[in-house]
Protein backbone atom coordinates (compact mmCIF):
# COMPACT_ATOMS: atom_id res chain seq x y z
CA UNK A 1 0.00 0.00 0.00
CA UNK A 2 2.83 2.32 0.83
CA UNK A 3 4.28 1.41 -2.25
CA UNK A 4 1.52 2.05 -4.51
CA UNK A 5 1.15 5.40 -2.68
CA UNK A 6 4.98 6.33 -3.47
CA UNK A 7 4.22 5.66 -7.13
CA UNK A 8 1.91 7.39 -7.42
CA UNK A 9 3.56 10.95 -6.46
CA UNK A 10 7.20 9.64 -8.19
CA UNK A 11 6.80 6.39 -10.85
CA UNK A 12 8.84 4.79 -8.78
CA UNK A 13 9.45 2.22 -6.17
CA UNK A 14 11.38 4.11 -2.69
CA UNK A 15 12.65 -0.11 -2.19
CA UNK A 16 14.15 0.12 -5.73
CA UNK A 17 15.11 2.09 -9.07
CA UNK A 18 13.63 -0.77 -11.14
CA UNK A 19 10.12 -0.11 -11.58
CA UNK A 20 9.43 -3.65 -13.29
CA UNK A 21 9.66 -4.98 -9.52
CA UNK A 22 6.42 -3.30 -8.82
CA UNK A 23 4.22 -5.26 -11.64
CA UNK A 24 3.24 -8.16 -10.26
CA UNK A 25 3.82 -11.61 -11.20
CA UNK A 26 2.31 -12.95 -14.75
CA UNK A 27 1.47 -9.11 -15.41
CA UNK A 28 2.36 -6.90 -18.13
CA UNK A 29 1.85 -3.51 -16.37
CA UNK A 30 0.69 -1.63 -13.12
CA UNK A 31 -1.57 1.25 -12.77
CA UNK A 32 -2.09 3.23 -9.82
CA UNK A 33 -4.83 5.97 -9.78
CA UNK A 34 -5.46 8.43 -7.14
CA UNK A 35 -7.14 11.93 -5.82
CA UNK A 36 -5.23 14.99 -4.18
CA UNK A 37 -7.64 16.73 -1.83
CA UNK A 38 -5.77 20.30 -1.05
CA UNK A 39 -7.18 22.42 2.01
CA UNK A 40 -8.64 24.92 -0.22
CA UNK A 41 -10.99 22.72 -1.94
CA UNK A 42 -8.78 22.12 -5.21
CA UNK A 43 -8.20 18.29 -5.84
CA UNK A 44 -5.66 16.81 -8.40
CA UNK A 45 -6.07 13.50 -9.79
CA UNK A 46 -3.20 12.04 -10.34
CA UNK A 47 -2.40 8.30 -12.45
CA UNK A 48 0.75 6.20 -12.90
CA UNK A 49 0.90 3.41 -15.36
CA UNK A 50 4.05 1.66 -15.99
CA UNK A 51 4.16 -1.10 -18.85
CA UNK A 52 7.07 -3.09 -20.68
CA UNK A 53 4.90 -1.99 -24.03
CA UNK A 54 4.25 1.96 -23.10
CA UNK A 55 5.50 4.74 -22.02
CA UNK A 56 4.75 6.24 -18.41
CA UNK A 57 2.76 9.39 -17.63
CA UNK A 58 2.87 10.96 -14.30
CA UNK A 59 1.87 13.76 -12.58
CA UNK A 60 3.91 15.75 -10.20
CA UNK A 61 1.52 17.22 -7.48
CA UNK A 62 1.51 14.98 -4.54
CA UNK A 63 4.80 15.89 -1.62
CA UNK A 64 5.92 12.77 -0.13
CA UNK A 65 8.11 11.68 2.85
CA UNK A 66 9.13 8.07 3.17
CA UNK A 67 10.62 6.92 6.55
CA UNK A 68 11.76 3.27 6.05
CA UNK A 69 14.77 0.41 6.71
CA UNK A 70 16.64 2.54 3.55
CA UNK A 71 16.76 5.82 5.50
CA UNK A 72 19.87 4.45 7.08
CA UNK A 73 21.61 5.57 3.71
CA UNK A 74 20.77 9.24 4.09
CA UNK A 75 23.65 9.66 6.64
CA UNK A 76 25.56 6.23 5.60
CA UNK A 77 25.41 7.31 2.33
CA UNK A 78 26.88 9.83 -0.67
CA UNK A 79 26.74 13.73 0.14
CA UNK A 80 24.36 13.31 -3.19
CA UNK A 81 21.58 11.60 -0.62
CA UNK A 82 21.59 15.05 1.74
CA UNK A 83 21.75 17.37 -0.97
CA UNK A 84 18.35 16.29 -2.01
CA UNK A 85 17.13 17.15 1.56
CA UNK A 86 17.87 20.80 0.58
CA UNK A 87 16.64 20.04 -3.02
CA UNK A 88 13.34 19.04 -2.64
CA UNK A 89 12.27 21.56 -0.49
CA UNK A 90 13.44 24.35 -2.73
CA UNK A 91 12.11 22.20 -5.42
CA UNK A 92 8.27 22.83 -3.74
CA UNK A 93 8.75 26.35 -2.61
CA UNK A 94 10.05 27.41 -5.71
CA UNK A 95 9.82 24.95 -7.84
CA UNK A 96 9.59 27.35 -11.09
CA UNK A 97 12.41 29.14 -10.21
CA UNK A 98 14.95 26.55 -9.33
CA UNK A 99 14.08 23.67 -12.10
CA UNK A 100 15.30 26.23 -14.02
CA UNK A 101 18.37 27.24 -12.57
CA UNK A 102 19.38 23.68 -11.20
CA UNK A 103 18.84 22.09 -15.25
CA UNK A 104 20.86 25.23 -16.47
CA UNK A 105 23.90 24.24 -14.20
CA UNK A 106 23.66 20.95 -15.35
CA UNK A 107 24.45 21.07 -18.35
CA UNK A 108 26.51 24.34 -18.20
CA UNK A 109 28.68 21.88 -16.10
CA UNK A 110 28.14 18.80 -18.49
CA UNK A 111 30.06 21.07 -21.60
CA UNK A 112 32.76 22.14 -19.52
CA UNK A 113 33.10 19.02 -17.94
CA UNK A 114 33.87 17.61 -21.93
CA UNK A 115 35.81 20.77 -22.60
CA UNK A 116 38.11 20.12 -19.74
CA UNK A 117 38.29 16.07 -21.00
CA UNK A 118 38.90 17.35 -24.50
CA UNK A 119 42.29 16.91 -26.31
CA UNK A 120 44.43 20.06 -25.00
CA UNK A 121 41.52 22.17 -23.66
CA UNK A 122 42.74 26.08 -23.15
CA UNK A 123 41.67 28.62 -20.51
CA UNK A 124 40.19 31.14 -23.14
CA UNK A 125 37.96 28.46 -24.48
CA UNK A 126 37.04 27.48 -20.80
CA UNK A 127 36.25 31.16 -19.99
CA UNK A 128 32.42 31.66 -21.03
CA UNK A 129 31.58 28.01 -19.67
CA UNK A 130 33.19 28.87 -16.05
CA UNK A 131 31.79 32.33 -16.10
CA UNK A 132 27.91 30.96 -16.30
CA UNK A 133 28.68 27.97 -14.45
CA UNK A 134 29.54 30.52 -11.10
CA UNK A 135 26.96 32.83 -11.66
CA UNK A 136 24.12 29.71 -12.41
CA UNK A 137 26.16 27.84 -9.29
CA UNK A 138 25.91 31.29 -6.52
CA UNK A 139 22.21 31.14 -7.29
CA UNK A 140 21.77 27.81 -6.30
CA UNK A 141 23.77 28.45 -3.67
CA UNK A 142 21.93 31.29 -2.09
CA UNK A 143 18.57 29.20 -2.66
CA UNK A 144 19.88 26.38 -0.73
CA UNK A 145 21.03 28.80 2.18
CA UNK A 146 17.94 30.30 2.64
CA UNK A 147 16.39 26.95 3.28
CA UNK A 148 18.96 25.64 5.30
CA UNK A 149 18.60 28.53 7.69
CA UNK A 150 15.08 28.01 7.70
CA UNK A 151 15.55 24.29 7.84
CA UNK A 152 17.81 23.68 10.59
CA UNK A 153 16.23 25.00 13.71
CA UNK A 154 12.83 22.37 12.94
CA UNK A 155 14.98 19.81 12.59
CA UNK A 156 16.32 20.20 16.23
CA UNK A 157 12.50 21.32 17.24
CA UNK A 158 11.59 17.57 15.89
CA UNK A 159 15.00 15.78 17.00
CA UNK A 160 14.48 17.42 20.82
CA UNK A 161 10.50 16.34 20.77
CA UNK A 162 11.16 12.97 19.80
CA UNK A 163 13.97 12.58 22.08
CA UNK A 164 12.68 14.00 25.27
CA UNK A 165 12.48 10.99 27.40
CA UNK A 166 16.22 10.07 26.47
CA UNK A 167 18.00 9.63 29.61
CA UNK A 168 21.25 10.90 28.11
CA UNK A 169 20.18 14.01 25.21
CA UNK A 170 22.30 14.19 22.55
CA UNK A 171 23.57 16.97 21.11
CA UNK A 172 23.45 17.25 16.88
CA UNK A 173 24.22 19.90 14.96
CA UNK A 174 24.02 20.40 11.07
CA UNK A 175 26.42 22.34 9.08
CA UNK A 176 26.03 23.01 5.29
CA UNK A 177 29.39 22.99 2.80
CA UNK A 178 28.66 24.57 -0.19
CA UNK A 179 30.88 22.35 -2.56
CA UNK A 180 33.66 24.71 -2.26
CA UNK A 181 35.95 26.32 0.36
CA UNK A 182 33.97 29.41 0.83
CA UNK A 183 35.94 32.05 1.76
CA UNK A 184 36.27 33.06 -1.91
CA UNK A 185 33.05 33.79 -4.83
CA UNK A 186 32.82 30.37 -7.09
CA UNK A 187 34.31 32.37 -10.01
CA UNK A 188 37.31 33.20 -8.06
CA UNK A 189 37.94 29.20 -7.31
CA UNK A 190 36.89 28.24 -10.78
CA UNK A 191 39.53 30.36 -12.24
CA UNK A 192 42.13 29.39 -9.77
CA UNK A 193 41.55 25.72 -10.31
CA UNK A 194 41.40 25.78 -13.64
CA UNK A 195 44.66 23.94 -14.04
CA UNK A 196 43.71 21.20 -11.76
CA UNK A 197 40.43 20.88 -13.32
CA UNK A 198 42.40 20.58 -16.52
CA UNK A 199 44.40 17.43 -15.14
CA UNK A 200 41.63 15.88 -13.30
CA UNK A 201 39.01 16.49 -16.71
CA UNK A 202 36.50 17.18 -14.43
CA UNK A 203 35.24 20.45 -12.20
CA UNK A 204 35.66 19.54 -8.86
CA UNK A 205 34.38 23.43 -6.86
CA UNK A 206 30.82 23.82 -7.15
CA UNK A 207 27.62 23.07 -6.01
CA UNK A 208 26.99 19.71 -7.34
CA UNK A 209 29.33 18.75 -4.53
CA UNK A 210 27.79 20.32 -1.89
CA UNK A 211 26.88 18.29 1.31
CA UNK A 212 25.08 18.39 4.87
CA UNK A 213 27.20 17.88 7.32
CA UNK A 214 25.91 15.91 10.58
CA UNK A 215 27.51 15.55 13.73
CA UNK A 216 26.56 14.52 17.27
CA UNK A 217 28.81 16.17 20.32
CA UNK A 218 31.05 17.19 18.01
CA UNK A 219 31.97 14.18 15.80
CA UNK A 220 30.35 12.29 12.87
CA UNK A 221 26.71 11.15 13.88
CA UNK A 222 28.00 7.95 12.58
CA UNK A 223 30.53 7.33 15.06
CA UNK A 224 28.53 8.29 17.70
CA UNK A 225 24.75 7.80 17.27
CA UNK A 226 23.35 4.11 18.00
CA UNK A 227 21.00 2.84 14.99
CA UNK A 228 17.45 3.83 17.00
CA UNK A 229 19.32 6.93 17.78
CA UNK A 230 20.52 7.33 13.98
CA UNK A 231 16.85 6.37 13.19
CA UNK A 232 14.94 9.11 15.45
CA UNK A 233 17.51 11.49 14.03
CA UNK A 234 16.50 10.83 10.14
CA UNK A 235 12.78 10.56 11.34
CA UNK A 236 13.63 14.43 12.31
CA UNK A 237 14.68 15.39 8.96
CA UNK A 238 11.75 13.93 7.41
CA UNK A 239 9.08 15.09 9.88
CA UNK A 240 10.95 18.71 9.39
CA UNK A 241 10.88 18.79 5.77
CA UNK A 242 6.99 18.15 6.08
CA UNK A 243 6.65 20.76 9.05
CA UNK A 244 8.52 23.35 7.19
CA UNK A 245 6.63 22.82 3.73
CA UNK A 246 3.08 23.09 6.12
CA UNK A 247 4.31 26.32 7.01
CA UNK A 248 4.28 27.40 3.42
CA UNK A 249 0.73 26.10 2.64
CA UNK A 250 1.93 22.38 0.98
CA UNK A 251 0.48 19.44 2.72
CA UNK A 252 3.08 16.44 2.49
CA UNK A 253 2.03 12.70 2.86
CA UNK A 254 3.68 10.76 4.98
CA UNK A 255 4.71 6.68 4.41
CA UNK A 256 6.37 5.24 7.86
CA UNK A 257 7.28 1.10 6.96
CA UNK A 258 7.79 -0.56 10.26
CA UNK A 259 7.75 2.09 12.79
CA UNK A 260 9.00 0.23 15.58
CA UNK A 261 12.04 -1.48 14.20
CA UNK A 262 14.82 0.61 15.86
CA UNK A 263 12.40 3.02 17.62
CA UNK A 264 11.30 2.07 21.33
CA UNK A 265 8.30 2.93 23.04
CA UNK A 266 8.85 6.33 24.02
CA UNK A 267 9.96 7.58 20.30
CA UNK A 268 7.78 6.15 18.54
CA UNK A 269 5.07 7.91 20.52
CA UNK A 270 6.54 10.81 20.49
CA UNK A 271 6.62 10.76 16.22
CA UNK A 272 3.42 9.63 16.25
CA UNK A 273 2.32 12.67 17.97
CA UNK A 274 4.26 15.02 15.96
CA UNK A 275 2.50 13.70 12.95
CA UNK A 276 -0.82 14.15 14.19
CA UNK A 277 -0.30 17.75 15.25
CA UNK A 278 0.54 18.36 11.69
CA UNK A 279 -2.54 17.51 10.46
CA UNK A 280 -0.76 15.65 7.89
CA UNK A 281 -2.23 12.16 6.33
CA UNK A 282 0.09 9.23 7.38
CA UNK A 283 0.22 5.58 6.39
CA UNK A 284 1.65 3.40 8.85
CA UNK A 285 2.84 -0.37 8.45
CA UNK A 286 3.61 -2.67 11.35
CA UNK A 287 3.75 -6.20 11.78
CA UNK A 288 2.48 -6.22 15.49
CA UNK A 289 -0.56 -3.61 15.85
CA UNK A 290 0.26 -3.40 19.88
CA UNK A 291 3.63 -1.86 18.47
CA UNK A 292 0.98 1.51 17.30
CA UNK A 293 -1.85 0.73 19.02
CA UNK A 294 -0.09 2.89 22.03
CA UNK A 295 0.73 5.91 19.62
CA UNK A 296 -2.41 7.70 19.62
CA UNK A 297 -5.35 9.00 21.89
CA UNK A 298 -7.70 8.01 19.46
CA UNK A 299 -7.71 4.15 17.26
CA UNK A 300 -6.38 5.18 13.88
CA UNK A 301 -8.28 3.62 10.61
CA UNK A 302 -6.84 -0.04 9.97
CA UNK A 303 -6.42 -1.42 6.98
CA UNK A 304 -5.29 -5.64 6.44
CA UNK A 305 -3.26 -6.50 3.38
CA UNK A 306 -3.88 -9.92 2.29
CA UNK A 307 -2.94 -11.56 -0.77
CA UNK A 308 -2.49 -8.12 -2.50
CA UNK A 309 -5.78 -7.19 -1.46
CA UNK A 310 -6.35 -3.70 1.37
CA UNK A 311 -9.22 -4.83 3.23
CA UNK A 312 -10.51 -2.23 6.10
CA UNK A 313 -10.75 -3.11 9.47
CA UNK A 314 -13.51 -1.93 12.02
Amino acid sequence: MLEAIYALGSARSFRTHKWRSLVCHGQSNFTVAGTVQAERGDSCKLGVRRSFTENSATAQCLPLQVLDSATFSLLEGAPEKRRQLLDWLVFHVEPLHYIDDWQRYTKTLSHRNALLRSANPRREDLQYWTGELAVLGERLHQRRVAMFDAYVPVVEEVYQAINRQASQPIDISLHYYSGWEHDTSLDTKLNEAIDRDIELGYTRDGPHRADIRVRAEGKPALEVLSRGQLKSLIASFRVAQAKLLRQYGINSVVLVDDLAAELDASRRQALCQLLTQLGLQVFYTSIDIDDLASCFEEPPKRFHVKHGQVIPQS
